[in-house]
Protein backbone atom coordinates (compact mmCIF):
# COMPACT_ATOMS: atom_id res chain seq x y z
CA UNK A 1 0.00 0.00 0.00
CA UNK A 2 3.14 2.35 0.65
CA UNK A 3 4.32 1.59 -2.58
CA UNK A 4 1.76 2.11 -4.17
CA UNK A 5 0.89 5.72 -2.56
CA UNK A 6 4.52 6.76 -3.19
CA UNK A 7 3.91 6.04 -6.67
CA UNK A 8 0.92 7.97 -7.02
CA UNK A 9 2.40 10.98 -6.01
CA UNK A 10 5.27 11.21 -8.14
CA UNK A 11 2.49 10.98 -10.12
CA UNK A 12 1.05 13.93 -9.10
CA UNK A 13 4.49 15.61 -9.01
CA UNK A 14 5.27 14.88 -13.02
CA UNK A 15 1.54 16.67 -13.71
CA UNK A 16 2.25 19.80 -11.56
CA UNK A 17 5.58 19.76 -13.02
CA UNK A 18 4.56 20.23 -17.26
CA UNK A 19 4.37 23.62 -17.94
CA UNK A 20 1.83 23.44 -20.62
CA UNK A 21 -1.04 22.47 -18.49
CA UNK A 22 -2.92 25.16 -17.41
CA UNK A 23 -3.33 25.55 -13.28
CA UNK A 24 -6.98 25.14 -13.87
CA UNK A 25 -6.82 21.84 -15.69
CA UNK A 26 -3.79 20.87 -12.59
CA UNK A 27 -6.65 21.88 -10.07
CA UNK A 28 -9.21 19.48 -11.41
CA UNK A 29 -6.37 17.07 -11.73
CA UNK A 30 -5.92 17.72 -7.79
CA UNK A 31 -9.46 17.41 -6.99
CA UNK A 32 -9.46 13.99 -8.67
CA UNK A 33 -5.78 13.20 -6.80
CA UNK A 34 -7.58 13.96 -3.47
CA UNK A 35 -10.51 11.86 -4.38
CA UNK A 36 -8.52 8.96 -4.89
CA UNK A 37 -6.19 8.99 -2.18
CA UNK A 38 -9.50 9.40 0.00
CA UNK A 39 -11.30 6.47 -1.31
CA UNK A 40 -7.70 4.36 -1.00
CA UNK A 41 -6.93 5.72 2.05
CA UNK A 42 -8.22 7.27 4.99
CA UNK A 43 -8.71 11.13 6.04
CA UNK A 44 -5.19 11.81 7.15
CA UNK A 45 -4.11 10.24 3.39
CA UNK A 46 -6.53 12.68 1.53
CA UNK A 47 -5.47 16.22 4.07
CA UNK A 48 -2.17 15.23 2.92
CA UNK A 49 -2.81 14.91 -0.84
CA UNK A 50 -4.83 18.33 -0.18
CA UNK A 51 -1.58 19.57 1.21
CA UNK A 52 0.89 18.45 -1.46
CA UNK A 53 -1.53 20.00 -4.11
CA UNK A 54 -1.71 23.51 -2.53
CA UNK A 55 2.11 23.66 -2.45
CA UNK A 56 2.50 22.40 -5.59
CA UNK A 57 -0.17 24.83 -6.91
CA UNK A 58 1.74 27.38 -5.14
CA UNK A 59 4.97 26.40 -6.82
CA UNK A 60 3.97 26.77 -10.35
CA UNK A 61 2.47 30.32 -9.16
CA UNK A 62 5.89 31.13 -7.61
CA UNK A 63 7.90 30.39 -10.86
CA UNK A 64 5.58 31.43 -13.18
CA UNK A 65 5.78 27.87 -15.35
CA UNK A 66 1.89 27.89 -16.53
CA UNK A 67 0.69 29.09 -19.72
CA UNK A 68 -1.97 30.71 -17.91
CA UNK A 69 -0.16 32.51 -15.65
CA UNK A 70 -2.10 35.30 -15.12
CA UNK A 71 -5.15 33.55 -13.76
CA UNK A 72 -2.92 31.11 -11.75
CA UNK A 73 -2.57 32.60 -8.44
CA UNK A 74 -6.99 32.91 -8.18
CA UNK A 75 -7.10 29.09 -9.20
CA UNK A 76 -4.39 28.27 -7.00
CA UNK A 77 -6.14 30.61 -4.24
CA UNK A 78 -9.84 28.69 -5.31
CA UNK A 79 -8.12 25.16 -5.67
CA UNK A 80 -6.37 25.55 -2.22
CA UNK A 81 -9.22 26.05 -0.16
CA UNK A 82 -11.57 23.37 -2.31
CA UNK A 83 -9.04 20.69 -1.81
CA UNK A 84 -9.16 20.85 1.83
CA UNK A 85 -13.03 20.72 1.79
CA UNK A 86 -12.83 17.94 -0.54
CA UNK A 87 -10.15 16.16 1.07
CA UNK A 88 -12.07 16.67 4.53
CA UNK A 89 -15.60 15.24 3.60
CA UNK A 90 -14.42 12.87 1.01
CA UNK A 91 -11.89 11.49 3.51
CA UNK A 92 -14.53 11.52 6.68
CA UNK A 93 -17.05 10.04 4.36
CA UNK A 94 -14.74 6.90 2.90
CA UNK A 95 -13.56 6.61 6.70
CA UNK A 96 -17.39 6.23 7.74
CA UNK A 97 -17.74 4.09 4.81
CA UNK A 98 -15.10 2.01 5.82
CA UNK A 99 -16.19 1.56 9.54
CA UNK A 100 -19.79 0.91 8.36
CA UNK A 101 -18.00 -1.50 6.55
CA UNK A 102 -15.99 -3.01 8.88
CA UNK A 103 -18.82 -3.56 11.18
CA UNK A 104 -21.19 -4.97 8.31
CA UNK A 105 -18.07 -6.91 7.75
CA UNK A 106 -17.89 -8.18 11.32
CA UNK A 107 -21.69 -8.95 11.52
CA UNK A 108 -21.19 -10.91 8.79
CA UNK A 109 -18.67 -13.21 10.34
CA UNK A 110 -20.62 -12.97 13.11
CA UNK A 111 -23.59 -14.20 11.70
CA UNK A 112 -21.33 -17.34 9.34
CA UNK A 113 -19.94 -18.17 13.01
CA UNK A 114 -23.46 -18.10 14.70
CA UNK A 115 -25.06 -20.00 11.14
CA UNK A 116 -22.36 -22.78 11.63
CA UNK A 117 -22.95 -23.17 15.47
CA UNK A 118 -26.89 -23.32 14.00
CA UNK A 119 -26.16 -25.71 11.94
CA UNK A 120 -23.95 -27.78 14.18
CA UNK A 121 -26.80 -27.61 17.13
CA UNK A 122 -29.00 -28.50 14.34
CA UNK A 123 -27.24 -31.51 13.60
CA UNK A 124 -26.92 -32.27 17.48
CA UNK A 125 -30.76 -31.56 17.53
CA UNK A 126 -31.96 -34.08 15.16
CA UNK A 127 -29.23 -36.82 16.26
CA UNK A 128 -30.55 -36.08 19.58
CA UNK A 129 -34.41 -36.36 18.49
CA UNK A 130 -33.77 -39.24 16.39
CA UNK A 131 -32.45 -40.53 18.94
CA UNK A 132 -34.94 -40.48 21.69
CA UNK A 133 -37.53 -43.34 21.44
CA UNK A 134 -40.53 -41.24 22.26
CA UNK A 135 -42.41 -39.72 19.54
CA UNK A 136 -42.05 -36.03 19.42
CA UNK A 137 -43.73 -33.47 17.39
CA UNK A 138 -43.75 -29.55 16.32
CA UNK A 139 -47.00 -27.76 15.48
CA UNK A 140 -46.97 -24.02 14.56
CA UNK A 141 -49.50 -21.58 15.45
CA UNK A 142 -52.16 -22.97 12.88
CA UNK A 143 -51.45 -26.47 14.31
CA UNK A 144 -49.63 -27.86 11.25
CA UNK A 145 -46.76 -29.93 11.89
CA UNK A 146 -43.52 -28.51 11.43
CA UNK A 147 -41.11 -31.33 12.35
CA UNK A 148 -40.92 -34.84 14.35
CA UNK A 149 -38.82 -37.33 14.88
CA UNK A 150 -38.08 -40.73 13.80
CA UNK A 151 -39.70 -42.38 16.29
CA UNK A 152 -43.22 -40.11 15.32
CA UNK A 153 -42.34 -41.35 11.68
CA UNK A 154 -41.91 -45.38 12.40
CA UNK A 155 -45.27 -45.24 14.97
CA UNK A 156 -47.47 -43.71 12.36
CA UNK A 157 -45.60 -45.18 8.98
CA UNK A 158 -45.36 -41.71 7.44
CA UNK A 159 -42.72 -39.99 5.94
CA UNK A 160 -41.64 -36.54 8.17
CA UNK A 161 -40.87 -34.68 4.62
CA UNK A 162 -44.89 -35.75 3.40
CA UNK A 163 -46.33 -34.85 6.90
CA UNK A 164 -44.89 -31.47 7.25
CA UNK A 165 -47.44 -28.25 6.33
CA UNK A 166 -49.95 -30.76 6.77
CA UNK A 167 -52.00 -31.13 10.16
CA UNK A 168 -53.56 -33.93 12.18
CA UNK A 169 -56.30 -35.07 10.14
CA UNK A 170 -54.07 -35.70 6.95
CA UNK A 171 -52.08 -38.45 9.30
CA UNK A 172 -54.80 -39.66 12.09
CA UNK A 173 -58.58 -41.22 11.99
CA UNK A 174 -61.43 -38.31 11.66
CA UNK A 175 -62.34 -39.12 15.46
CA UNK A 176 -58.94 -38.85 17.45
CA UNK A 177 -57.69 -35.90 14.97
CA UNK A 178 -60.89 -33.99 16.28
CA UNK A 179 -59.94 -34.66 19.90
CA UNK A 180 -56.25 -33.78 18.94
CA UNK A 181 -57.21 -30.84 17.53
CA UNK A 182 -59.68 -29.69 20.63
CA UNK A 183 -56.82 -30.20 22.80
CA UNK A 184 -54.84 -27.89 21.02
CA UNK A 185 -57.26 -25.03 20.63
CA UNK A 186 -57.42 -25.70 24.50
CA UNK A 187 -53.52 -25.50 24.98
CA UNK A 188 -53.13 -22.63 22.54
CA UNK A 189 -56.27 -20.62 24.61
CA UNK A 190 -54.13 -21.59 27.96
CA UNK A 191 -51.06 -21.39 26.96
CA UNK A 192 -49.53 -23.72 29.53
CA UNK A 193 -49.04 -27.13 28.98
CA UNK A 194 -50.76 -30.41 28.85
CA UNK A 195 -51.06 -34.12 30.04
CA UNK A 196 -53.58 -36.85 29.45
CA UNK A 197 -53.86 -40.52 27.84
CA UNK A 198 -55.14 -42.16 24.69
CA UNK A 199 -55.35 -45.52 23.28
CA UNK A 200 -53.41 -45.00 19.57
CA UNK A 201 -53.13 -47.54 16.77
CA UNK A 202 -49.40 -47.50 15.49
CA UNK A 203 -48.86 -48.37 12.00
CA UNK A 204 -47.92 -52.11 12.74
CA UNK A 205 -51.88 -52.37 13.89
CA UNK A 206 -50.94 -52.47 18.27
CA UNK A 207 -53.14 -50.74 19.95
CA UNK A 208 -50.92 -48.81 22.45
CA UNK A 209 -51.53 -46.36 25.78
CA UNK A 210 -49.78 -43.35 25.19
CA UNK A 211 -49.31 -40.31 27.56
CA UNK A 212 -49.40 -36.84 26.01
CA UNK A 213 -47.11 -34.31 27.26
CA UNK A 214 -47.42 -30.77 25.10
CA UNK A 215 -46.60 -27.14 25.83
CA UNK A 216 -46.36 -23.54 23.70
CA UNK A 217 -42.64 -23.07 23.04
CA UNK A 218 -42.14 -19.58 22.41
CA UNK A 219 -38.91 -17.07 21.15
CA UNK A 220 -36.55 -15.44 22.58
CA UNK A 221 -39.22 -12.46 23.31
CA UNK A 222 -42.01 -14.72 24.45
CA UNK A 223 -43.82 -14.73 21.55
CA UNK A 224 -45.79 -18.52 21.12
CA UNK A 225 -44.20 -20.07 17.77
CA UNK A 226 -46.55 -23.23 18.25
CA UNK A 227 -46.72 -26.72 20.12
CA UNK A 228 -43.76 -29.10 21.25
CA UNK A 229 -45.95 -32.66 22.37
CA UNK A 230 -43.87 -35.80 23.69
CA UNK A 231 -45.22 -39.13 23.12
CA UNK A 232 -44.80 -41.50 26.43
CA UNK A 233 -46.11 -45.45 25.69
CA UNK A 234 -46.82 -46.53 29.10
CA UNK A 235 -48.45 -50.15 27.56
CA UNK A 236 -45.85 -52.35 29.31
CA UNK A 237 -45.76 -50.46 32.34
CA UNK A 238 -49.66 -50.91 32.41
CA UNK A 239 -48.79 -54.59 31.58
CA UNK A 240 -46.75 -54.84 34.12
CA UNK A 241 -49.08 -52.93 36.80
CA UNK A 242 -51.59 -55.44 35.57
CA UNK A 243 -49.49 -58.33 36.16
CA UNK A 244 -48.75 -56.90 39.20
CA UNK A 245 -52.27 -56.75 40.66
CA UNK A 246 -53.21 -59.68 39.35
CA UNK A 247 -50.40 -61.65 40.86
CA UNK A 248 -51.29 -60.09 44.08
CA UNK A 249 -55.36 -60.96 43.16
CA UNK A 250 -54.08 -64.43 42.60
CA UNK A 251 -52.34 -64.39 45.30
CA UNK A 252 -55.49 -63.40 47.62
CA UNK A 253 -57.33 -65.78 45.97
CA UNK A 254 -55.21 -68.46 46.69
CA UNK A 255 -54.76 -67.73 50.55
CA UNK A 256 -58.64 -67.42 50.58
CA UNK A 257 -58.75 -70.83 48.63
CA UNK A 258 -56.48 -72.18 51.64
CA UNK A 259 -58.25 -70.52 54.17
CA UNK A 260 -61.65 -71.95 52.78
CA UNK A 261 -60.45 -75.29 52.75
CA UNK A 262 -58.76 -75.05 56.18
CA UNK A 263 -62.56 -74.12 57.39
CA UNK A 264 -63.83 -76.50 55.29
CA UNK A 265 -61.61 -79.08 56.54
CA UNK A 266 -62.21 -77.58 60.35
CA UNK A 267 -66.05 -77.76 59.37
CA UNK A 268 -66.11 -81.38 58.85
CA UNK A 269 -64.03 -82.20 61.82
CA UNK A 270 -66.70 -80.13 63.53
CA UNK A 271 -69.60 -81.92 61.58
CA UNK A 272 -68.53 -85.27 62.38
CA UNK A 273 -68.46 -84.51 66.26
CA UNK A 274 -71.95 -82.53 65.60
CA UNK A 275 -73.05 -86.18 64.02
CA UNK A 276 -70.87 -88.48 65.99
CA UNK A 277 -71.68 -86.90 69.74
CA UNK A 278 -75.37 -87.65 69.59
CA UNK A 279 -75.09 -90.62 67.15
CA UNK A 280 -73.27 -92.29 69.54
CA UNK A 281 -75.44 -91.15 72.37
CA UNK A 282 -78.65 -92.29 70.63
CA UNK A 283 -76.87 -96.18 69.90
CA UNK A 284 -76.05 -96.12 74.04
CA UNK A 285 -79.30 -95.20 75.23
CA UNK A 286 -80.85 -98.18 72.46
CA UNK A 287 -78.37 -100.53 73.91
CA UNK A 288 -79.22 -99.70 77.52
CA UNK A 289 -83.08 -99.84 76.51
CA UNK A 290 -82.28 -103.78 74.91
CA UNK A 291 -80.30 -104.71 77.97
CA UNK A 292 -83.53 -103.17 79.80
CA UNK A 293 -86.17 -104.64 78.03
CA UNK A 294 -84.82 -108.77 78.49
CA UNK A 295 -87.03 -110.26 81.03
CA UNK A 296 -88.50 -108.50 83.97
CA UNK A 297 -85.99 -106.31 84.26
CA UNK A 298 -88.38 -103.95 82.24
CA UNK A 299 -90.34 -102.79 85.15
CA UNK A 300 -87.48 -102.64 87.51
CA UNK A 301 -85.87 -99.77 84.73
CA UNK A 302 -88.67 -98.22 83.73
CA UNK A 303 -87.24 -94.72 85.03
CA UNK A 304 -84.10 -95.40 83.25
CA UNK A 305 -85.86 -96.23 80.30
CA UNK A 306 -87.69 -92.97 80.10
CA UNK A 307 -84.83 -90.68 80.60
CA UNK A 308 -83.08 -92.65 77.65
CA UNK A 309 -86.00 -92.07 75.25
CA UNK A 310 -85.36 -88.33 76.66
CA UNK A 311 -82.19 -88.39 75.78
CA UNK A 312 -82.60 -89.83 72.35
CA UNK A 313 -85.51 -87.74 71.72
CA UNK A 314 -83.16 -84.37 72.51
CA UNK A 315 -80.43 -85.52 70.00
CA UNK A 316 -82.27 -86.23 67.47
CA UNK A 317 -83.49 -82.54 67.80
CA UNK A 318 -79.62 -81.42 67.75
CA UNK A 319 -79.30 -83.99 64.47
CA UNK A 320 -81.96 -82.09 62.97
CA UNK A 321 -81.04 -78.48 64.04
CA UNK A 322 -78.14 -79.81 62.18
CA UNK A 323 -79.16 -81.02 58.68
CA UNK A 324 -82.24 -77.65 59.14
CA UNK A 325 -79.29 -75.63 59.13
CA UNK A 326 -76.81 -77.61 56.03
CA UNK A 327 -79.89 -77.86 53.98
CA UNK A 328 -80.78 -73.84 54.53
CA UNK A 329 -77.14 -72.71 53.96
CA UNK A 330 -77.52 -75.07 50.46
CA UNK A 331 -80.82 -73.10 49.55
CA UNK A 332 -79.49 -69.70 50.66
CA UNK A 333 -76.53 -70.10 48.12
CA UNK A 334 -78.26 -72.03 45.56
CA UNK A 335 -80.68 -68.83 45.51
CA UNK A 336 -83.56 -71.17 46.67
CA UNK A 337 -84.57 -69.59 49.89
CA UNK A 338 -87.47 -68.31 50.03
CA UNK A 339 -89.33 -66.01 52.44
CA UNK A 340 -93.26 -66.09 53.38
CA UNK A 341 -94.24 -62.43 54.20
CA UNK A 342 -97.17 -61.78 56.13
CA UNK A 343 -98.03 -58.68 57.91
CA UNK A 344 -97.66 -59.20 61.12
CA UNK A 345 -96.86 -57.16 64.86
CA UNK A 346 -93.18 -57.32 65.16
CA UNK A 347 -92.93 -56.14 68.51
CA UNK A 348 -95.56 -59.34 69.94
CA UNK A 349 -93.72 -61.85 67.78
CA UNK A 350 -90.19 -61.15 69.61
CA UNK A 351 -92.15 -60.55 72.94
CA UNK A 352 -93.47 -64.17 72.51
CA UNK A 353 -90.58 -65.75 71.46
CA UNK A 354 -88.54 -64.11 74.35
CA UNK A 355 -91.25 -65.20 77.28
CA UNK A 356 -91.39 -68.61 75.43
CA UNK A 357 -87.76 -69.71 76.48
CA UNK A 358 -87.30 -68.13 80.39
CA UNK A 359 -88.28 -70.90 81.52
CA UNK A 360 -85.44 -72.55 79.86
CA UNK A 361 -82.94 -69.68 80.81
CA UNK A 362 -84.41 -68.97 84.51
CA UNK A 363 -83.39 -72.97 84.90
CA UNK A 364 -79.44 -72.18 84.07
CA UNK A 365 -79.76 -69.48 86.54
CA UNK A 366 -79.54 -66.30 84.36
CA UNK A 367 -81.91 -63.79 84.78
CA UNK A 368 -84.07 -62.78 81.22
CA UNK A 369 -85.25 -59.00 80.53
CA UNK A 370 -87.55 -57.90 77.86
CA UNK A 371 -88.10 -54.34 77.14
CA UNK A 372 -89.71 -52.00 73.75
CA UNK A 373 -89.86 -48.66 73.42
CA UNK A 374 -93.18 -49.17 70.93
CA UNK A 375 -95.92 -52.03 71.46
CA UNK A 376 -96.89 -52.43 67.83
CA UNK A 377 -95.27 -52.31 64.42
CA UNK A 378 -97.05 -54.20 62.13
CA UNK A 379 -94.52 -55.10 59.03
CA UNK A 380 -94.26 -57.23 56.36
CA UNK A 381 -91.94 -60.15 57.75
CA UNK A 382 -91.19 -64.26 57.58
CA UNK A 383 -92.31 -64.52 61.22
CA UNK A 384 -90.74 -68.38 60.90
CA UNK A 385 -87.37 -66.73 60.11
CA UNK A 386 -87.47 -63.85 62.80
CA UNK A 387 -88.20 -66.61 65.07
CA UNK A 388 -84.81 -68.68 64.16
CA UNK A 389 -83.12 -65.48 64.37
CA UNK A 390 -83.78 -64.52 67.76
CA UNK A 391 -83.96 -68.31 69.33
CA UNK A 392 -80.64 -68.54 67.59
CA UNK A 393 -79.33 -65.50 69.29
CA UNK A 394 -80.86 -66.34 72.36
CA UNK A 395 -78.84 -69.97 72.37
CA UNK A 396 -75.73 -68.53 71.69
CA UNK A 397 -76.47 -66.45 74.78
CA UNK A 398 -77.27 -69.08 77.15
CA UNK A 399 -74.45 -70.78 76.03
CA UNK A 400 -71.59 -68.10 76.56
CA UNK A 401 -73.09 -66.53 79.62
CA UNK A 402 -72.24 -67.97 83.30
CA UNK A 403 -74.53 -69.03 86.08
CA UNK A 404 -76.02 -65.62 87.68
CA UNK A 405 -75.29 -63.64 84.56
CA UNK A 406 -77.90 -61.74 82.50
CA UNK A 407 -79.43 -61.57 78.99
CA UNK A 408 -81.57 -59.07 77.87
CA UNK A 409 -83.62 -58.55 74.86
CA UNK A 410 -84.69 -55.33 73.64
CA UNK A 411 -86.92 -53.24 70.78
CA UNK A 412 -86.53 -49.94 68.78
CA UNK A 413 -88.29 -48.46 66.38
CA UNK A 414 -85.86 -46.48 63.85
CA UNK A 415 -85.62 -44.78 61.26
CA UNK A 416 -84.17 -47.70 58.94
CA UNK A 417 -86.32 -50.07 60.96
CA UNK A 418 -87.27 -52.22 64.06
CA UNK A 419 -84.05 -52.91 65.80
CA UNK A 420 -83.62 -55.63 68.03
CA UNK A 421 -81.03 -56.09 70.75
CA UNK A 422 -79.61 -59.46 71.88
CA UNK A 423 -77.41 -58.22 75.19
CA UNK A 424 -75.67 -60.95 77.37
CA UNK A 425 -72.97 -60.28 80.08
CA UNK A 426 -71.44 -63.73 78.91
CA UNK A 427 -67.39 -64.27 78.01
CA UNK A 428 -67.73 -62.14 75.14
CA UNK A 429 -65.24 -62.58 72.10
CA UNK A 430 -61.80 -61.97 71.58
CA UNK A 431 -60.78 -58.96 69.98
CA UNK A 432 -58.92 -61.16 67.18
CA UNK A 433 -61.75 -63.62 66.62
CA UNK A 434 -64.28 -60.69 65.76
CA UNK A 435 -63.83 -60.15 62.04
CA UNK A 436 -64.58 -63.74 61.26
CA UNK A 437 -67.76 -64.45 63.08
CA UNK A 438 -70.66 -63.96 60.60
CA UNK A 439 -68.26 -66.43 58.64
CA UNK A 440 -69.82 -69.82 57.46
CA UNK A 441 -68.65 -72.91 59.70
CA UNK A 442 -66.72 -70.41 61.82
CA UNK A 443 -66.18 -70.52 65.76
CA UNK A 444 -64.74 -68.30 68.16
CA UNK A 445 -63.33 -71.47 70.05
CA UNK A 446 -60.61 -73.66 68.51
CA UNK A 447 -61.98 -76.60 66.67
CA UNK A 448 -60.50 -79.50 68.81
CA UNK A 449 -60.66 -77.20 72.49
CA UNK A 450 -64.05 -75.78 71.87
CA UNK A 451 -65.91 -75.66 75.13
CA UNK A 452 -69.28 -75.28 73.80
CA UNK A 453 -71.34 -77.82 70.74
CA UNK A 454 -72.48 -75.90 67.68
CA UNK A 455 -71.51 -76.44 64.17
CA UNK A 456 -70.28 -72.35 63.05
CA UNK A 457 -73.65 -72.42 60.77
CA UNK A 458 -76.27 -70.53 63.62
CA UNK A 459 -74.84 -66.80 62.99
CA UNK A 460 -73.95 -66.97 59.07
CA UNK A 461 -77.71 -67.84 58.77
CA UNK A 462 -78.71 -65.23 61.27
CA UNK A 463 -77.18 -62.50 59.05
CA UNK A 464 -78.59 -64.58 55.92
CA UNK A 465 -81.88 -64.39 56.80
CA UNK A 466 -81.47 -60.42 57.94
CA UNK A 467 -80.29 -59.41 54.86
CA UNK A 468 -82.77 -61.31 53.46
CA UNK A 469 -85.63 -59.06 55.05
CA UNK A 470 -83.94 -55.91 53.86
CA UNK A 471 -82.17 -55.69 57.15
CA UNK A 472 -78.24 -56.13 58.77
CA UNK A 473 -76.71 -58.01 61.54
CA UNK A 474 -73.89 -56.80 63.82
CA UNK A 475 -72.29 -57.11 67.04
CA UNK A 476 -70.48 -55.38 69.55
CA UNK A 477 -68.58 -57.02 71.96
CA UNK A 478 -65.80 -57.10 74.91
CA UNK A 479 -63.86 -59.68 75.83
CA UNK A 480 -65.24 -60.69 79.72
CA UNK A 481 -67.73 -58.10 79.59
CA UNK A 482 -70.49 -59.54 77.39
CA UNK A 483 -71.58 -59.12 73.56
CA UNK A 484 -74.51 -57.19 71.94
CA UNK A 485 -75.81 -58.69 69.05
CA UNK A 486 -77.74 -56.05 66.95
CA UNK A 487 -80.55 -57.11 64.06
CA UNK A 488 -82.25 -54.20 62.14
CA UNK A 489 -85.39 -55.37 59.88
CA UNK A 490 -86.86 -53.07 57.37
CA UNK A 491 -89.65 -53.43 55.21
CA UNK A 492 -93.27 -51.94 55.68
CA UNK A 493 -96.82 -53.71 55.61
CA UNK A 494 -97.98 -55.03 52.62
CA UNK A 495 -100.95 -52.97 51.18
CA UNK A 496 -104.55 -54.83 51.28
CA UNK A 497 -103.51 -58.14 53.20
CA UNK A 498 -104.86 -59.04 56.86
CA UNK A 499 -102.52 -58.95 59.47
CA UNK A 500 -101.73 -62.22 60.99
CA UNK A 501 -101.79 -62.14 64.73
CA UNK A 502 -101.20 -66.14 64.62
CA UNK A 503 -98.00 -65.78 62.73
CA UNK A 504 -96.26 -68.44 65.25
CA UNK A 505 -98.05 -71.83 66.05
CA UNK A 506 -97.63 -72.85 69.53
CA UNK A 507 -96.84 -76.29 68.76
CA UNK A 508 -94.84 -75.47 66.10
CA UNK A 509 -93.34 -73.16 68.16
CA UNK A 510 -92.78 -75.27 71.03
CA UNK A 511 -90.90 -77.85 68.82
CA UNK A 512 -88.38 -75.40 66.94
CA UNK A 513 -87.41 -74.08 70.84
CA UNK A 514 -86.33 -78.07 71.56
CA UNK A 515 -84.56 -78.08 67.92
CA UNK A 516 -82.63 -74.66 68.38
CA UNK A 517 -81.55 -75.31 72.09
CA UNK A 518 -81.06 -79.42 71.59
CA UNK A 519 -76.91 -78.54 71.95
CA UNK A 520 -77.75 -76.67 75.43
CA UNK A 521 -79.80 -79.41 77.48
CA UNK A 522 -77.97 -82.25 76.28
CA UNK A 523 -79.10 -85.68 78.68
CA UNK A 524 -76.29 -88.30 79.43
CA UNK A 525 -77.86 -91.79 79.40
CA UNK A 526 -76.80 -92.96 83.10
Amino acid sequence: MKRLFLLFYMFILIVYSIPFIPMSVKSILGILFILLSSTKGNLKISLMTATLCVLLGVINVLLGINIDNKKAILNTFLGSLTYYIIAYYSGRFTQILRDKNYELNCEIERRKKVEKELEHELILFKGLMNTIPSPIFFKDMDLKYIQYNRALEEAIGINREEAVGKTVFDIADYNHASIYQRMDFELLKQMGSQTYEDTVQFADGSLRNIIFNKSVFADANGNPHGIVGVMTDITDKKEIVTLKQNMIENTQIMEQILENDKVKTEFFSNISHELRTPLNVILGSIQLMDFYLEGEAYHDNQEKVTRNIGTIKQNCYRLLKLVNNLIDITKIDAKAFELHLENCNIVNIIEEITLSVSDYIENKGIELIFDTDIEEKIMACDAEKVERILLNLLSNAIKFTPMGGKISVNVYDRAEGICIEVKDTGIGIPADKQKQIFSRFYQADEMFTRKHEGSGIGLSLVKSLAEMHGGTASFISQEGVGTTFIIILSGSAIENKAINYTAVRKQDHVERISVEFSDIYSIRAC
